[in-house]
């Protein structure tokens, strides 16, 4: 019986040596595909460039870029934007959300130049770019549709693993994901005005900005809230 177990083991470990594990195929038409499991986290609190292309039904089509600060842990966001002749830092505080699911906006703008005096408004807003949770992927059951490439910032990247969540219900949202489970681009589209918007990321520092960042643009008698029914990617 001992020189039948030895064989056995001897022939499993030379098995294990010529098929260390078995690594299914992310490939969409391979005959070994397997759609992987939602990451359980991805990076939430970073600060990165980022380049934003936004369009819809109407005509409208806004290319911005800029930098990103998004604090989870503070229930922050921040992104300063430039376009045109427009120069702006737009600020979201997720701490002090509204009832109807809205969010508080401030925006200091310089426009036509930086010579001129900044002006300041309040928005009550759905973000076009939310602070989302790090387990967001998982809490929303996030359907995997396949690796993309896209080589806009970097020649030669790894494909980028796509997840797609439906987002409040009715924005359709993509996170594409690289070989570190960090996202550099997400996707947007909503109904509303045929709505598309996808913002690549880079320079991506993870972890909490500075609190400092996250100060309010705005004095502390700012304009009247204007309530939007629309969504600020700024």
């Amino acid at each position: 019986m001992s020189s039948q177990l030895a064989i056995i083991l001897c022939l499993l470990s030379f098995i294990v040596l010529i098929y260390p594990s078995i690594e299914f195929s992310q490939n969409l038409f391979s005959g070994d595909f397997r759609a992987p499991q939602a990451p359980n986290g991805i990076p939430a609190s970073y600060q990165a460039s980022y380049v934003q292309h936004k369009w819809d039904a109407t005509g409208i089509s806004h290319i911005s870029t800029g930098m990103i600060y998004a604090d989870q842990t503070a229930h922050r966001l921040r992104m300063d934007v430039t376009y045109g002749s427009v120069i702006a830092s737009s600020f979201f505080d997720y701490a002090k959300a509204n009832s109807d699911g809205t969010i508080p906006n401030y925006v200091y703008t310089l426009s036509p130049s930086t010579a001129v005096a900044g002006s300041c408004a309040h928005y009550n807003v759905t973000p076009a770019y939310p602070l989302f949770p790090s387990t967001i992927l998982a809490d929303y059951q996030a359907t995997f549709s396949g690796l993309v490439t896209d080589d806009l910032f970097y020649a030669n990247r790894e494909p980028l693993q796509a997840w797609d969540i439906l987002f409040g219900g009715v924005v359709s949202v993509t996170f594409f994901l690289d070989s570190n489970k960090t996202v550099v681009r997400m996707d947007f589209s909503s109904p509303s005005r045929s709505t598309f918007t996808t913002t690549r990321l880079f320079n991506i520092v993870p972890g909490s900005p500075a609190a400092n960042i996250f100060a309010n643009p705005c004095p502390t008698e700012s304009p009247t809230p204007t309530s939007s029914s629309g969504r600020r990617s700024i």
